[in-house]
C-alpha cells in the first residue's frame, strides 16, 4: 500500500494540473467573449455614417469606421497583447459581426514535454442598432 502511495498522489496532481490548466482556457474564452459583446455593442451605435445620416437621414454603419473604431476599443481592453485575430464585419446597414481569436497560454502544461504551450479560444458577438 505504502508503494502506491506517491503513484495516487502524482496522478491527483496531474489532474489538478489539468483542471486548473483548463479553467484558465475557460477564464479567457469567457473574457474574449464578453469584450466581443461589449465591442459590438459600442459599434452598433458608434461607427454610423455620420455623413450620410446628415445628407439623407438614412442611419447606415461605415465599415472602415467599425473597423478601426473596433481595433482601438479591443486594445483598451483585458485580453490585449493574446489577441491573435480581430474581424470586424457590417452586416446591411444596422449591424456588426465582431470575431475575436484569442492565445491561451496554459500555466502546468508547459512543464510536460511534448505538450502544447496554449490553445486558442474563439469569440463571436453580434449588435443591431434599434431605433428606441
Amino acid at each position: 500500500m505504502l508503494m502506491l502511495m506517491p503513484a495516487g498522489v502524482l496522478i491527483v496532481l496531474l489532474l489538478g494540473a489539468i483542471a486548473f490548466d483548463l479553467s484558465v482556457v475557460f477564464l479567457r474564452q469567457r473574457q474574449a467573449s464578453s469584450v466581443a459583446g461589449d465591442v459590438a455593442n459600442d459599434l452598433a451605435t458608434s461607427a454610423v455614417d455620420e455623413g450620410r445620416l446628415r445628407e439623407t437621414g438614412e442611419f447606415r454603419l461605415d465599415p472602415d469606421r467599425a473597423e478601426q473604431l473596433g481595433r482601438a476599443l479591443v486594445a483598451q481592453s483585458d485580453v490585449d497583447g493574446e489577441i491573435l485575430d480581430l474581424e470586424v464585419e457590417v452586416l446591411g446597414t444596422d449591424s456588426v459581426q465582431v470575431t475575436l481569436v484569442v492565445h491561451v497560454d496554459y500555466v502546468f502544461a508547459k512543464a510536460i514535454p511534448g505538450a502544447a504551450d496554449g490553445t486558442e479560444v474563439q469569440a463571436v458577438a453580434t449588435a443591431v442598432a434599434v431605433a428606441g
